[in-house]
Order: C-alpha cells, then structure tokens, then sequence
C-alpha cells in the first residue's frame, strides 16, 4: 500500500487551485463563473482553508474577476472550511469536487460562514475535475428502460384479492366493496402511463426557479427599484403570480388532468430560497451519479450557475437565519448531521391545505372575502396580507385559464376528422371546459373536483416546496359527487361505467402526483436517501360527528392504489375499531399483503383522543389526516408543520458517556456531566446524565427551530397557502405568522428503542448485577466490540430489551417519553403554538447511524438505529410481546403519532383467506391493546436480498421505512442492509 506524502499532495492541492485561477483569468467561458457581465454578478469572496489543528493554512481571494491564492490566515473570511487533519486535507487533492463534500457526512469536514460559498466553491473546483460531461441534450425526458408492464415480469408483485359481495360501512353503491373484479388490464391508458412513469430518468427543472429569480432582479427583494423596503408578503404574493402567470401549462399525451407541477414529464424543482443551492456542485455530474440520478441541459445548468445560484447565496432561509442570529451554535450542531436535522431549511409545506373550500367554494370566494377583509382592515400589515392572497390567487387563475386555453388548442391541432383522434379531441374539449371553472368556482362533477385539486396542488407548489405537501381526505372529498353521479344512471351499466371512471380518474390523479420528485445533493442521497415528496392521502375512520366515514371512495382509492403500486401518494387509513367494519380492516391488510408495504393503519380512536388531550376540538380531532409520514394534521385548519425537526435520542447518550464530548469530531457540545468511570453511584443518576445532556440538545433544537421559523416569516411567507385554510383570513395573518386556528410543531424523536435497550444493559450489568464496570464497558465500545472484546456481547445480549415484554423494560421506555413530552411541550414555538412530540424517522435513523459509534446495548458503529418504536432486530422471535410492549406506551404523549414496523411474511402452507385471518387478528389486537399506528413490511429478507442484487428487476419493489414508502432499489445501501436485517416473523 502507498504511504500517503502529505506535504507533497498539500502542496499538489495548492497548486490545483492555482491552476483554478489561472484557468479564470485565461478562459472566457469560465471567468463568466466568478465576473458574469451579463448578470452583473461579480463573486467577490475571501475563503479560508484551515485543519483542527491550525497546521496548515490557505487563503483563497475572489475580487473583481481574479481569483488569487496564499498562505496564511486572512480576515473576516466568508467561509473557513476546517479539516480534520493534514492528512484529510491532503487527500483532497485525489477527489473530486462531489467526493470531497463526502468528509461532511463523516465530520471529516466543517466550516463556519455561508454553506452557499462551499457548494459554489466546490461547483468551480468541479469544473476542472468532474470526470465527465452531461450526454443529455434535453428537454424531454429520456426512456432508461423500455416502456414494458413491470408487473408480468418473472419477479413481479403477485395481486390476490377475496370478494366480498355485500355493502359495509357507509358504502352506497359497491356490491363488491373490494373491487375484485378489476385489474390494471381493464384501465389500458392508466396501465401504460404507470408503466412510462417507471422507465423515465427524471429532469431538474429550473421553471420556477428561474421565474422567480427573474422577477426579483427586476423588482427588487429588499427594496424596491426606488429604495423603498418591500412588505415580504406583498413580494411573495407578486413574485409566486409572476411564476404562476409565465408557468407553461401542459397537458401531458393520454393524461386526463391538465396541468404538470415542473416543466418536464417527470421532474425536479427547484426552490433556490431554501436548498436547491445544495446541488450546485454536481451541476455536471448529477445525471451520472450512482444513487438517483438527474438528467440536466447545459443550457438549464448554466442558468442556475450563473442567474440563479449567485442570486440567492445570501437570500435563502439558511443563511438569512445565521446572518440575523449571528452564527448560533444550534445551527453549528445541526450542520454536524448527527444531533438533529431541521426541516424548515428545505420547506414549511409539511400540512393538509383546505381543499375541501377549494372544491366546494371555489378560489374566487376566498378572493371576494380577502377583498372585504382588506376594506375593513386596521393595519396597513393586515392590508398588504389581503393585497397579497389576492394576487397569488390572481395567478392561480391565470394559470387555470393557460390550461384552458391549451387543452383547446391541443383539440384543435388534432386531425378533426381522424377516427382514432376522437375520443382525445372530446377529452382535450371537456379538459379546456373544466379547466375554465375550476379551481376559480366550485365543482360540480368528480372530475372538475379532481382538476380542482390538482391545479390548486401544482399552484401550492409554486409557492411551497414538494415537502410532504399532502391532498389530505379524498374519500371524503370525492364520496359527494360520486353519489351525485350515481343519482343520475338509470341502470347496473351506466353505474358501472361511473365507478370505473372513479378508478380512472383516482388513477389520473395519483400519477400526477408522481410527476415530480425532491431535490437532493449527492451527499444527502448517501446519508438520509430513498424518501419522495411524501404526498399523503387518507381514508377512513370517523367523520366531524363521530360516524362512519369508510365510504365507496374509501374502496375505490384503495383499489387504485394497489393496481399502481406507486409509493405515492403515501397511503394512510384510518380505522377505528367498533365503528369501522372488519371488513374494512381486513382488505386493508390485503392491500398491504399485495402492495408490499401499504397503506399504513391508524389506530383512529387513540389519535382522536391524543388530539383532544392536546386541545384540538373533538370535531375537529376527528377530521385529522395524515401528512407526509404518519402525522396528524386537522384539515384546513391546523398549521402543524409536523416534520419540522429530527432528533436523534442517541446522540444525547453517546455525549453522556463521553462527559459532554461527541466521539465523532472530538468536539465539545454539551454541559459535562461527569466521567463515567467515577461519577455516576446509581444508575438514577447516570439516567438523570443522559435527561441533562437531553434536555440540553432539546433546547438547541427549539431555538434554531424558532430562529429558522423567523427567517421564513421574511424570506418566504405564504400568501398563497394561507389562502387555503380557516383562520388568516379572520385573523389577518400569514400561516407563518400563526393564522391558523392550531399553530403546533411536530417533533419526531429518532431511536428510542436504541437508548431504551442500552440504558437497560447498563442498568443490569453495571449496577444490579455488577458483571461489568463503565471502563469495561467504554473499553470495549472504544474498540466496536472487537479486539478482545467480543466476549462482552454475551452478556448484553441475556438483557432483556424493549420489546421482550420484560418488567422494567417498558417502564425504562415510557419514563423517557414523559420526559420528552416535558420538555418540548413547555416551550412554545415562534408561531404561539406548542411543539407535539411523535417517535418515528423516515430513513433518519439509518443517517444517523452511520454517524454513531458502537452503543452499549452491543449495536456496532455505523449500523443503523431503530426505525420509530419498532423493537430492535433479535429482540424476540414471537411477535406478540413486541405488540405489547409497544402498545403499552401512553398514546397521549405521542401526539404526533409513533411508527411500528412490522416485518411480516405469509407462511406458504397458509390459503389466501388464512394469511388475511392472522394479519388481521395482528392489528386489531395492537389496536385492543391502544397502539396508535401499524405499518406492514410484507416482503420476505430472501427477496430484498435478490433485490439488492438485481435492482433492475425490483424498479417496482415498495418497503415501508418508517412512516413512508420507497422503492427499495433507490435506497442507500445502509438503508437496504436495515430492511435486510429487520426481524422477519412468519404470519401463523
């Protein structure tokens, strides 16, 4: 193996970055980068480059177009980006620009000052290393794999589906409430249009992005062309209708709903005022990247490097909310990835717009009442907020009448008297007529309710990132009008048409949904990779009075849902025992068996009762639905942001164990404690340790939480959203400024179950049996419970761990979750509001493994946590003490709701009917029991496994991670290996 020469490749990294500057000032094309004549851009800048030790030291200077480099230390940098060590720095020299942001996920690498000059730093350094150029020309997207039906495959899904010939629930029209008869084959266009969906390579779009950086260099951001300061919701609301007004309106070939959330068939936007800057570094590398590649132009990629990126380096939320706070430490924290992850950095969008209002009033209502409110208004703030939803509601409708206009023109360019045109020019008209009314007056048919939702969602979008921005209710949205339509067929015939064009319409829908996916930089794929937009949509459960609200719609979406197989919308039922039929559950277990991984179930009558401990009215708790995950949001009326912060549980642990040090960086972060070693006499005080250190990052979570909130309340209001609920208009004020009737924040607390069980193993064999002391054990999580130190692992692993069903056990657990719901719910947040604590991860609890040493409950380093309160791999082999541990837990402190996993598999002597028996027995018993949400992994371990080997043949292959669903081919490997090593209990 070759010794690394340090100085020498330190110095190679220099001289790299002098043949950088001498690359700017000798070719035009790339000067344009850092002296842009066109844009008036000029990137004047000063970087320090530095290691933990301050052995070495480079100064780069950008001025005026010349970029210069030096030794030394300079002052007031915009940026210091800090190295490990000299031997870190000098690697460097090896890697490319993309490569080299890889030292952030391993704390490798830090800095402090503006994230915009490293990703732009790191896009210059790129133009001279990346390894190749883009092969695409654009704009459409390309085909990566034939257009063939993924389900017929050797290695497809196989649907099995009971009948069941009687109406239950609140069914008025289905004699089969489960549909059995249908298959995709009888629904040829949605087929075809799914299978598409699967072969396209998705394309970052720069539409919005561009709009509106174009629109704000005309105008002004700060102040206005004569100086004058702009009111930020006046500014939103003009900039969000200009993007609206110029938005190009497309109608998709066979699609039967008008309108496309970006500019391409499949694609990426972008919102340059939160985090789109992230990528910028792999401007010419994304499309070629291993984990989820995006196809760019080098047209689209020149107008982000030099229109759009420079324009927002100061201007996004993030380092608005550093610059405004200068440079909290809670921002260092959660810039170091392991202790928290804050949402609102990427978008606030995580709520149920009122899309009930839009649907049954209509947008031009909420307009008139804005109007009268304005004329009423006392305040010149309250005055502009009116002005302002009235102008983003004005580009709504300007561009509902664009599709309008081009679904006309699209019939009029067909052959009019073509034969096989005709159906398409009769769809083109009836588009062009429905898009006309709606979303300006309310809807009359499911069609125009359908189009009135998804115009409403694209315009959202204008505004809002694709952050688990969710439909909310459809069943109960939809059910009216299906029955309106039903009223008017005069036989079996006509009503069957009518349902099948339910489906079809449903279908329509849920692969519009899918017409875009999230922006990530590379980095991000690698650590908290395989999440979508998490488009959520719910069905079930109670209605506002307490009654049955599973209706045809409720079957109808799920029908559709299963024939698609999307992992969008994510699927969420409610169920509320005694009220809800088993019927209804059962197929709900059905789904879940040919789906894979969905819908997920809701114990309905424990979230009711979770919200009205949290003061939620009793009418409004019932009409809650989910959002992006799992969590509750009232519909229309509740601005929740429930994903606004991850925590990790662990990290607070490993700081106890090292006396306010993390072992990752070696920095200080917390108050210390105490040595382990000689400081902790009871295992109550050593708990009381962690509850410090806890508490402590807790606190950090909320400031910088509230510190981003304000940043948005000046960087990127919501004039449009506000528009869509109950409350800012009464109010006059923005959501952002706590319009809505609830103002809470969502909490998710991330590997509980992890600290549970290692809190248990120092309990037990430190200080009731005495088998270990704290040096032992710290010797051997130093040394990842190798080189000698295996033997430690038998003796943790005869501790009884959560899950187990063990006294003690649940009891450790629940003690914490009363001391986090303390302390989060005893601090409100920027908005008036009180923070509502949940337990489940996404795919976080695999990023933050990555990043975690060697635990006590003998987890190795690096490996994956545990997702939401699921009980960790091995804990036992019988399911039903996992289902009561976690059932056991007090629902009313979860008020943001819990995820248990469940990876369960049909045994292969069981009939169909016998599987459904026992999966069904399994849920309505955690839910007798009081658990609040199950979701089902029902792929076998041998199957991920093949999958992992021959992703090609798995595109279509849905795991439930924790809370939503992903395709598990597009998972990192770490996240591949958890659902690998997830307990696999056989259905008996």
């Amino acid at each position: 193996m070759q010794v690394l020469d340090v100085d020498k490749e330190i110095e190679n990294f220099k001289e790299q970055l002098n043949l950088l500057a001498m690359i700017f000032d000798t070719r035009r094309k790339m000067r344009r980068e850092i002296y842009n004549e066109k844009t008036g851009f000029i990137f004047n800048a000063k970087y320090q480059f530095t290691t933990k030790d301050d052995t070495v030291n480079v100064y780069v200077i950008f001025k005026d177009g010349k970029m210069t480099v030096a030794d030394g230390k300079i002052e007031d940098p915009n940026i210091t980006i800090y190295y490990k060590d000299k031997e870190t720095l000098a690697n460097l020299y090896n890697k490319s620009a993309e490569e080299s942001l890889d030292y952030l996920l391993t704390n490798e690498m830090g800095y402090i000052g503006n994230m915009s000059y490293l990703t732009k730093f790191s896009y210059l350094t790129s133009l001279v290393t990346a390894p190749k150029k883009r092969d695409y020309k654009g704009p459409e997207n390309r085909l990566i794999y034939p257009i063939e039906d993924i389900d017929k495959g050797k290695k497809s899904r196989k649907l099995r589906n009971e009948s069941l010939n009687r109406k239950v629930d609140n069914v008025q029209v289905l004699e089969d409430p489960y549909l059995s008869k249908y298959t995709l084959d009888d629904f040829p266009r949605i087929k075809y249009l799914k299978n598409r969906r699967f072969a396209l390579k998705p394309v970052i779009c720069v539409e919005r992005a561009k709009h509106l950086t174009e629109y704000h260099r005309e105008n002004g951001f700060e102040v206005d062309n004569l100086g004058n300061p702009i009111d930020p919701e006046l500014r939103q609301a003009r900039a969000v209708n200009h993007i609206m007004s110029n938005k190009k309106p497309i109608i998709h070939d066979k699609h039967l709903i008008a309108g496309s959330t970006t500019s391409k068939e499949v694609g990426i936007p972008l919102y340059p005022e939160l985090i789109a800057t992230g990528i910028w570094p792999e401007l010419k590398t994304i499309g070629g990247r291993e984990l989820n590649p995006n196809d760019i132009s080098d047209k689209d990629a020149d107008i982000l490097s030099l229109e759009v990126f420079p324009y927002w380096m100061e201007r996004n939320v993030r380092e608005y909310c550093r610059a405004k706070n200068n440079d909290p430490f809670s921002q260092h924290l959660e810039e170091g990835w392991v202790f928290y992850f804050m949402m609102k950095n990427n978008a606030i969008s995580h709520t149920v717009p009122g899309f009930p209002m839009v649907i049954n009033e209509g947008l031009e209502s909420v307009k008139k009442k804005a109007n009268k409110m304005e004329i009423k208004a006392d305040t010149t703030e309250k005055q502009n907020f009116y002005k302002a939803i009235q102008i983003a509601i004005d580009g709504v409708l300007a561009y509902s009448k664009h599709l309008s206009e081009e679904a006309l023109r699209s019939a009029n360019n067909l052959e009019q008297n073509d034969p096989d045109q005709a159906t398409r020019i009769e769809e083109l008209k009836e588009l062009s007529r429905i898009c006309a009314k709606v979303p300006a007056k309310p809807a009359e048919t499911i069609y125009e309710a359908v189009q009135s939702i998804w115009t409403s969602f694209v315009c959202l979008h204008c505004e809002n990132a694709n952050s688990a921005l969710s439909i909310g209710r459809l069943d109960q949205m939809l059910q009216p009008f299906f029955l309106k339509e039903i009223e008017k067929a005069v036989n079996d015939e006509e009503r069957n048409q009518i349902v099948k064009k339910a489906i079809e319409l449903v279908g329509s829908l849920f692969l519009r949904i899918n017409d875009h996916d999230p922006v990530m930089p590379n980095v991000g794929w690698k650590l908290f990779g395989g999440s979508s937009s998490d488009d959520t949509v719910t069905i079930g459960g109670v209605d506002k009075d307490g009654k049955n609200a599973v209706n045809d719609m409720s079957f109808i979406i799920l029908k559709t849902n299963e024939m698609l197989g999307f992992q969008d919308p994510n699927m969420n039922a409610r169920y509320y025992s005694g009220i809800n039929s088993k019927e209804y559950l059962r197929r709900l277990c059905e789904v879940n068996i040919n789906m894979g991984a969905s819908p997920s179930i809701h114990n309905d009558k424990t979230m009711i009762e979770a919200l009205v401990h949290e003061e939620f009215s009793i009418e409004d708790a019932r009409d809650w639905a989910a959002t992006g995950c799992v969590e509750p949001t009232i519909v229309g009326k509740h601005y929740g942001h429930t994903n606004c912060m991850l925590l990790n549980l662990v990290a607070p642990l490993e700081i106890t164990l090292n006396n306010g040090f993390i072992p990752l960086t070696g920095e200080k972060v917390g108050p210390e404690t105490g040595d382990v070693r000689t400081s902790f006499p009871t295992f109550e005080d050593f708990l009381n340790a962690y509850k410090t250190q806890l508490k402590y990052l807790a606190e950090k979570s909320i400031e910088i939480n509230n510190y981003l909130g304000e940043a948005h309340k000046y960087i990127h209001p919501t004039p449009l959203l506000s528009g869509f609920f109950e409350g800012p208009l009464e109010q006059g004020k923005d959501l952002i400024q706590g319009g809505a009737i609830y103002n809470t924040s969502g909490v998710a607390l991330v590997a509980l179950t992890d600290v549970v069980d290692s809190l248990l193993v120092v309990r037990d064999l430190i200080y009731k049996k005495k088998e270990l002391n704290f040096a032992t054990l710290m010797d051997a999580i130093e040394n990842n419970f190798e080189n000698g130190h295996e033997s430690i692992l038998h003796n943790i692993e005869r501790v009884p761990k959560f899950g187990s069903g063990e006294n003690g056990t649940v009891e450790l657990a629940q003690d914490l979750i009363d001391f986090c719901y303390e302390v989060y719910h005893s601090t409100d947040n920027y908005r008036g509001g009180k923070y509502l604590v949940g337990y489940w991860s996404i795919s976080y609890h695999a990023g933050f493994g990555m990043l975690t040493g060697a635990l006590p409950s003998g987890r190795k380093k690096g490996k994956a946590l545990t997702p939401g309160l699921t009980p960790a791999p091995g804990t036992t082999d019988i399911l039903l003490p996992s289902i009561h541990s976690v059932a056991s837990l007090d629902y009313l402190k979860m008020a943001n709701n819990a995820s248990y996993n469940v990876k369960l598999i049909p045994h292969s002597g069981d009939t169909h009917e016998e599987t459904l028996d026992i999966f069904t027995s399994y849920v309505q018993s955690f839910f007798d029991l009081n658990g609040m949400q199950w979701q089902f992994n029902v792929v076998s371990t041998d199957t991920l496994r093949d999958a992992m080997a021959n992703p090609i043949d798995y595109r279509w292959l849905l795991v439930r991670v924790s809370g939503y669903n992903a395709y598990f081919t597009k998972l990192n490997k770490n996240m591949q290996l958890e659902l690998i090593e997830r307990y696999e209990y056989q259905a008996r």
